[in-house]
Protein backbone atom coordinates (compact mmCIF):
# COMPACT_ATOMS: atom_id res chain seq x y z
CA UNK A 1 0.00 0.00 0.00
CA UNK A 2 1.63 3.48 -1.22
CA UNK A 3 1.71 5.85 1.86
CA UNK A 4 0.66 9.38 0.94
CA UNK A 5 2.90 12.24 2.58
CA UNK A 6 0.33 15.16 3.60
CA UNK A 7 1.69 18.57 4.14
CA UNK A 8 1.18 18.02 7.94
CA UNK A 9 3.34 15.59 7.92
CA UNK A 10 6.00 16.78 6.02
CA UNK A 11 6.09 20.30 7.96
CA UNK A 12 7.11 18.08 11.06
CA UNK A 13 9.72 15.91 9.67
CA UNK A 14 11.48 19.44 8.38
CA UNK A 15 11.29 20.75 11.90
CA UNK A 16 12.83 17.26 13.25
CA UNK A 17 16.11 17.84 11.06
CA UNK A 18 16.20 21.53 11.71
CA UNK A 19 16.06 20.77 15.60
CA UNK A 20 18.90 17.80 14.90
CA UNK A 21 21.19 20.08 12.98
CA UNK A 22 20.81 22.97 15.35
CA UNK A 23 21.70 20.24 18.61
CA UNK A 24 24.76 18.68 16.89
CA UNK A 25 27.81 20.34 17.50
CA UNK A 26 29.39 21.54 14.34
CA UNK A 27 32.73 19.81 14.41
CA UNK A 28 31.26 16.22 14.69
CA UNK A 29 29.24 15.98 12.20
CA UNK A 30 31.25 13.02 9.97
CA UNK A 31 33.51 12.38 12.96
CA UNK A 32 32.56 9.02 12.72
CA UNK A 33 34.50 8.85 9.27
CA UNK A 34 37.16 11.27 10.47
CA UNK A 35 37.89 9.02 13.23
CA UNK A 36 37.63 5.58 11.31
CA UNK A 37 40.05 7.06 8.81
CA UNK A 38 42.72 8.19 12.10
CA UNK A 39 42.45 4.97 13.50
CA UNK A 40 43.00 2.73 10.23
CA UNK A 41 46.22 5.44 9.63
CA UNK A 42 47.65 4.48 13.45
CA UNK A 43 47.20 1.03 12.85
CA UNK A 44 49.50 1.36 9.90
CA UNK A 45 51.92 3.56 11.72
CA UNK A 46 52.18 0.88 14.40
CA UNK A 47 52.52 -2.14 11.90
CA UNK A 48 55.03 -0.77 9.35
CA UNK A 49 56.86 2.55 10.54
CA UNK A 50 58.49 1.36 14.03
CA UNK A 51 60.96 3.51 15.81
CA UNK A 52 62.83 6.95 14.08
CA UNK A 53 66.26 5.98 12.60
CA UNK A 54 67.35 8.54 14.07
CA UNK A 55 66.85 6.86 17.14
CA UNK A 56 67.94 3.77 16.36
CA UNK A 57 71.39 5.33 15.67
CA UNK A 58 71.23 6.95 18.97
CA UNK A 59 70.62 3.70 20.72
CA UNK A 60 73.53 2.21 18.92
CA UNK A 61 75.95 4.47 19.39
CA UNK A 62 75.27 5.15 22.90
CA UNK A 63 75.51 2.09 24.41
CA UNK A 64 79.00 1.65 23.99
CA UNK A 65 80.08 5.24 24.74
CA UNK A 66 78.56 4.99 27.51
CA UNK A 67 80.24 1.48 28.35
CA UNK A 68 83.24 3.04 27.26
CA UNK A 69 82.68 6.00 29.37
CA UNK A 70 81.82 4.06 32.82
CA UNK A 71 85.16 1.61 32.41
CA UNK A 72 87.32 4.59 31.82
CA UNK A 73 85.63 5.90 35.13
CA UNK A 74 86.47 2.87 37.33
CA UNK A 75 90.11 2.70 35.97
CA UNK A 76 90.81 6.39 37.05
CA UNK A 77 88.85 5.82 40.09
CA UNK A 78 90.37 2.58 40.88
CA UNK A 79 93.76 2.80 39.50
CA UNK A 80 95.20 2.22 42.61
CA UNK A 81 93.94 -1.14 43.00
CA UNK A 82 94.94 -2.26 39.05
CA UNK A 83 98.74 -0.87 39.75
CA UNK A 84 99.26 -2.13 43.11
CA UNK A 85 97.78 -5.92 43.42
CA UNK A 86 99.29 -7.15 46.80
CA UNK A 87 95.59 -9.02 47.42
CA UNK A 88 96.57 -10.91 44.54
CA UNK A 89 96.42 -14.38 44.80
CA UNK A 90 93.85 -14.81 47.65
CA UNK A 91 95.90 -15.01 50.92
CA UNK A 92 98.90 -13.20 49.99
CA UNK A 93 98.09 -10.73 52.30
CA UNK A 94 98.00 -13.03 55.18
CA UNK A 95 100.24 -15.88 54.27
CA UNK A 96 103.04 -17.01 56.98
CA UNK A 97 106.30 -18.05 56.85
CA UNK A 98 106.62 -21.57 57.33
CA UNK A 99 109.40 -24.28 56.78
CA UNK A 100 107.17 -26.11 54.43
CA UNK A 101 107.02 -23.30 51.85
CA UNK A 102 110.92 -22.81 52.23
CA UNK A 103 112.71 -24.54 49.83
CA UNK A 104 115.71 -26.60 50.65
CA UNK A 105 119.46 -24.88 51.48
CA UNK A 106 117.77 -21.56 52.54
CA UNK A 107 117.30 -20.04 55.19
CA UNK A 108 114.60 -17.15 56.13
CA UNK A 109 113.89 -14.87 58.83
CA UNK A 110 110.99 -12.88 59.42
CA UNK A 111 111.70 -9.23 60.04
CA UNK A 112 109.89 -6.08 60.86
CA UNK A 113 111.14 -2.56 59.65
CA UNK A 114 109.64 0.45 61.20
CA UNK A 115 108.65 3.21 58.40
CA UNK A 116 107.32 7.33 58.37
CA UNK A 117 104.24 7.57 60.66
CA UNK A 118 104.98 4.15 62.56
CA UNK A 119 103.70 2.25 59.94
CA UNK A 120 105.20 -1.29 60.43
CA UNK A 121 106.81 -3.47 57.40
CA UNK A 122 107.13 -7.28 56.99
CA UNK A 123 109.91 -8.60 54.77
CA UNK A 124 112.37 -11.85 55.06
CA UNK A 125 116.36 -11.85 55.00
CA UNK A 126 117.24 -14.85 52.90
CA UNK A 127 120.64 -16.88 53.17
CA UNK A 128 122.10 -20.19 52.11
CA UNK A 129 121.55 -22.53 55.09
CA UNK A 130 124.82 -21.76 57.27
CA UNK A 131 125.88 -18.53 55.82
CA UNK A 132 123.43 -16.23 58.34
CA UNK A 133 121.70 -16.90 61.18
CA UNK A 134 119.10 -15.01 62.71
CA UNK A 135 121.68 -13.28 64.93
CA UNK A 136 121.00 -10.19 66.57
CA UNK A 137 121.61 -6.82 64.65
CA UNK A 138 124.25 -5.60 66.54
CA UNK A 139 126.60 -8.78 66.21
CA UNK A 140 129.56 -7.94 64.62
CA UNK A 141 129.72 -11.57 62.99
CA UNK A 142 126.43 -11.28 61.50
CA UNK A 143 127.57 -8.12 59.89
CA UNK A 144 130.39 -9.15 58.78
CA UNK A 145 129.09 -12.56 57.42
CA UNK A 146 127.67 -11.35 54.07
CA UNK A 147 129.76 -10.00 51.34
CA UNK A 148 126.96 -9.45 49.32
CA UNK A 149 123.78 -8.38 50.09
CA UNK A 150 120.88 -8.51 47.38
CA UNK A 151 118.32 -5.45 48.20
CA UNK A 152 114.86 -6.66 46.34
CA UNK A 153 111.98 -4.67 45.21
CA UNK A 154 109.50 -6.69 43.76
CA UNK A 155 106.69 -6.17 40.82
CA UNK A 156 103.71 -5.20 41.35
CA UNK A 157 101.73 -8.34 42.92
CA UNK A 158 102.30 -11.15 46.11
CA UNK A 159 104.36 -11.12 48.20
CA UNK A 160 108.36 -11.95 49.07
CA UNK A 161 107.11 -15.38 49.94
CA UNK A 162 106.14 -15.96 46.55
CA UNK A 163 109.74 -15.05 45.23
CA UNK A 164 112.29 -17.42 47.62
CA UNK A 165 112.47 -19.89 44.37
CA UNK A 166 114.07 -17.05 42.56
CA UNK A 167 115.95 -16.43 45.77
CA UNK A 168 117.39 -19.72 46.10
CA UNK A 169 118.28 -20.02 42.28
CA UNK A 170 120.07 -16.56 42.62
CA UNK A 171 121.91 -17.47 46.28
CA UNK A 172 122.39 -21.34 45.06
CA UNK A 173 125.30 -20.47 42.73
CA UNK A 174 129.00 -21.63 44.27
CA UNK A 175 129.54 -17.86 44.29
CA UNK A 176 126.97 -16.79 45.97
CA UNK A 177 126.71 -19.99 48.64
CA UNK A 178 129.07 -19.07 51.53
CA UNK A 179 128.74 -15.10 52.03
CA UNK A 180 125.72 -13.68 50.34
CA UNK A 181 122.10 -12.86 51.38
CA UNK A 182 119.18 -11.25 49.81
CA UNK A 183 116.57 -8.51 51.77
CA UNK A 184 113.26 -8.66 50.52
CA UNK A 185 110.79 -6.02 52.30
CA UNK A 186 107.10 -5.45 51.55
CA UNK A 187 105.79 -2.22 51.25
CA UNK A 188 102.49 -0.73 52.45
CA UNK A 189 99.65 -2.88 51.16
CA UNK A 190 101.82 -5.92 50.26
CA UNK A 191 102.11 -9.39 53.05
CA UNK A 192 101.39 -8.12 56.07
CA UNK A 193 102.81 -5.01 55.97
CA UNK A 194 100.46 -1.87 57.17
CA UNK A 195 97.38 -2.05 54.99
CA UNK A 196 97.53 1.55 53.97
CA UNK A 197 96.34 2.79 50.78
CA UNK A 198 99.48 2.76 48.78
CA UNK A 199 100.93 5.79 46.63
CA UNK A 200 104.34 6.24 44.95
CA UNK A 201 105.35 8.61 47.68
CA UNK A 202 104.26 6.31 49.96
CA UNK A 203 106.18 2.87 48.74
CA UNK A 204 109.42 5.14 47.89
CA UNK A 205 109.71 6.12 51.74
CA UNK A 206 108.78 2.36 52.81
CA UNK A 207 111.98 1.43 50.69
CA UNK A 208 113.56 4.18 51.86
CA UNK A 209 113.41 2.67 55.51
CA UNK A 210 113.98 -0.61 54.07
CA UNK A 211 117.51 0.26 53.44
CA UNK A 212 118.26 2.09 55.97
CA UNK A 213 117.11 -0.85 58.21
CA UNK A 214 120.05 -2.86 55.59
CA UNK A 215 122.71 -0.59 55.97
CA UNK A 216 122.19 -0.14 59.59
CA UNK A 217 122.35 -3.90 60.38
CA UNK A 218 125.12 -5.16 57.82
CA UNK A 219 127.16 -1.88 57.39
CA UNK A 220 130.67 -3.55 55.58
CA UNK A 221 128.41 -5.62 53.21
CA UNK A 222 128.37 -4.75 49.71
CA UNK A 223 124.92 -4.10 48.62
CA UNK A 224 123.05 -4.27 45.15
CA UNK A 225 119.82 -3.09 44.85
CA UNK A 226 117.90 -5.51 42.51
CA UNK A 227 114.46 -4.01 40.90
CA UNK A 228 111.96 -6.31 39.38
CA UNK A 229 108.91 -5.13 36.83
CA UNK A 230 107.28 -2.37 38.57
CA UNK A 231 110.58 -3.11 41.44
CA UNK A 232 112.64 -1.73 38.38
CA UNK A 233 111.14 1.38 38.35
CA UNK A 234 110.86 1.87 41.81
CA UNK A 235 114.22 1.14 42.44
CA UNK A 236 115.37 3.94 39.11
CA UNK A 237 113.01 6.45 41.39
CA UNK A 238 114.37 5.68 44.71
CA UNK A 239 118.10 5.43 43.56
CA UNK A 240 117.68 8.95 42.12
CA UNK A 241 116.06 10.46 45.15
CA UNK A 242 118.86 9.63 47.76
CA UNK A 243 122.04 11.33 48.10
CA UNK A 244 125.16 9.16 47.27
CA UNK A 245 127.04 9.99 50.00
CA UNK A 246 124.21 8.75 52.41
CA UNK A 247 124.90 5.13 51.02
CA UNK A 248 128.45 4.77 50.26
CA UNK A 249 128.24 0.83 50.83
CA UNK A 250 125.23 0.99 47.84
CA UNK A 251 127.44 -0.43 44.83
CA UNK A 252 125.18 -1.93 42.64
CA UNK A 253 121.60 -1.82 40.62
CA UNK A 254 120.09 -4.22 38.73
CA UNK A 255 117.61 -4.19 37.00
CA UNK A 256 114.59 -6.35 35.39
CA UNK A 257 111.99 -6.02 33.14
CA UNK A 258 111.47 -2.74 33.91
CA UNK A 259 108.63 -0.58 33.46
CA UNK A 260 109.20 2.79 31.80
CA UNK A 261 106.37 4.27 33.20
CA UNK A 262 103.12 3.73 34.23
CA UNK A 263 101.50 6.14 31.55
CA UNK A 264 103.69 4.15 28.99
CA UNK A 265 102.76 1.01 30.57
CA UNK A 266 99.06 1.72 29.55
CA UNK A 267 100.05 2.46 26.24
CA UNK A 268 101.70 -0.52 25.80
CA UNK A 269 98.47 -2.76 27.41
CA UNK A 270 96.22 -0.76 24.96
CA UNK A 271 98.15 -0.09 21.97
CA UNK A 272 95.24 0.50 19.48
CA UNK A 273 94.77 4.53 19.31
CA UNK A 274 90.79 3.86 18.89
CA UNK A 275 90.52 2.38 22.32
CA UNK A 276 89.91 5.26 25.01
CA UNK A 277 92.09 3.53 27.36
CA UNK A 278 94.95 4.84 25.00
CA UNK A 279 93.81 8.34 26.17
CA UNK A 280 93.89 8.09 29.87
CA UNK A 281 97.37 8.86 30.78
CA UNK A 282 97.04 12.14 31.83
CA UNK A 283 94.48 10.96 35.04
CA UNK A 284 97.65 8.67 36.25
CA UNK A 285 98.47 9.72 40.10
CA UNK A 286 101.40 7.08 40.31
CA UNK A 287 103.56 7.81 37.05
CA UNK A 288 106.63 6.03 38.27
CA UNK A 289 108.61 7.62 35.91
CA UNK A 290 111.47 5.35 36.00
CA UNK A 291 112.68 7.38 32.31
CA UNK A 292 112.55 11.01 33.76
CA UNK A 293 114.43 10.26 36.85
CA UNK A 294 117.60 8.59 34.51
CA UNK A 295 117.38 11.39 32.46
CA UNK A 296 117.04 13.58 35.00
CA UNK A 297 119.41 12.97 37.61
CA UNK A 298 121.22 15.06 39.90
CA UNK A 299 125.09 14.30 39.94
CA UNK A 300 124.49 14.04 43.87
CA UNK A 301 121.82 11.35 43.61
CA UNK A 302 122.54 7.88 43.97
CA UNK A 303 122.03 6.84 40.57
CA UNK A 304 124.25 9.09 38.89
CA UNK A 305 127.15 6.66 40.63
CA UNK A 306 125.71 3.55 40.47
CA UNK A 307 123.82 4.49 36.60
CA UNK A 308 127.85 4.12 35.87
CA UNK A 309 128.00 0.34 36.48
CA UNK A 310 124.19 -0.73 36.12
CA UNK A 311 122.92 -3.78 34.38
CA UNK A 312 119.25 -4.54 32.74
CA UNK A 313 118.30 -7.40 31.98
CA UNK A 314 115.64 -8.00 29.31
CA UNK A 315 113.27 -11.37 28.56
CA UNK A 316 113.11 -12.06 25.28
CA UNK A 317 109.94 -13.21 24.83
CA UNK A 318 108.56 -10.95 27.83
CA UNK A 319 104.74 -10.84 26.93
CA UNK A 320 104.02 -7.74 29.28
CA UNK A 321 107.06 -5.13 29.31
CA UNK A 322 108.27 -4.19 25.81
CA UNK A 323 112.35 -4.72 25.93
CA UNK A 324 112.15 -0.99 24.59
CA UNK A 325 111.49 0.31 27.94
CA UNK A 326 114.55 -1.52 29.93
CA UNK A 327 116.35 0.19 26.82
CA UNK A 328 115.00 3.44 27.00
CA UNK A 329 115.91 3.27 30.72
CA UNK A 330 119.58 2.50 30.30
CA UNK A 331 120.31 4.99 27.24
CA UNK A 332 118.92 7.83 29.34
CA UNK A 333 121.54 7.28 31.80
CA UNK A 334 124.13 8.29 28.88
CA UNK A 335 126.22 6.49 30.71
CA UNK A 336 129.28 4.21 29.13
CA UNK A 337 129.46 1.35 31.49
CA UNK A 338 125.98 0.38 31.70
CA UNK A 339 124.98 -2.51 29.82
CA UNK A 340 121.88 -4.73 28.68
CA UNK A 341 121.56 -8.17 28.24
CA UNK A 342 118.59 -10.12 26.88
CA UNK A 343 117.44 -13.39 28.60
CA UNK A 344 116.71 -16.10 25.71
CA UNK A 345 113.69 -17.40 25.72
CA UNK A 346 112.38 -16.17 29.08
CA UNK A 347 108.92 -15.00 29.74
CA UNK A 348 108.22 -11.73 32.00
CA UNK A 349 108.28 -13.77 35.40
CA UNK A 350 110.40 -16.82 34.47
CA UNK A 351 113.62 -15.37 33.44
CA UNK A 352 115.67 -16.93 36.93
CA UNK A 353 114.69 -20.35 35.38
CA UNK A 354 117.02 -19.72 32.50
CA UNK A 355 120.56 -20.81 33.17
CA UNK A 356 121.95 -17.57 31.43
CA UNK A 357 119.65 -15.40 34.19
CA UNK A 358 122.22 -16.65 36.65
CA UNK A 359 125.30 -16.54 34.90
CA UNK A 360 125.14 -12.93 33.98
CA UNK A 361 123.79 -11.87 37.95
CA UNK A 362 127.30 -13.62 39.14
CA UNK A 363 129.48 -12.20 36.37
CA UNK A 364 128.02 -8.54 36.97
CA UNK A 365 128.30 -8.81 40.60
CA UNK A 366 131.57 -9.79 40.06
CA UNK A 367 132.87 -6.82 38.05
CA UNK A 368 131.36 -4.54 40.68
CA UNK A 369 134.48 -4.88 43.03
CA UNK A 370 135.08 -5.18 46.64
Amino acid sequence: MKRVWSATSTRKLTKTHRFVAQSTPPNTIGSTSVLGAANVRGVSNIAGDGPPVSLALAIAAGLPIALWTYKCLMLVLFQRKVIYMGYVPPGARTEELSESIIPRGLKCEEIKVSSDNGHSLSGVVVSPSGTLRGAPRSSTESSESLKTLFFYLQGNAGNPLHRLSVFKTLLDHPSFRTRAGLVAVAPRSYWKSKPTRPSERGILSDYTHALNYTIKRWPNSRIVIYGHSLGGSAAVCLASALNSKDYPNVQGLILENPFASIPEMVKALYPQRWLPYHYLTPFVWDTWNAMYAASNMSQNSLLWRLSKDMLVLLSEKDELVPNWMGMGILNATKSKGRSSVVIRDALHENAWEQGQWVREMVQYVGNIGD
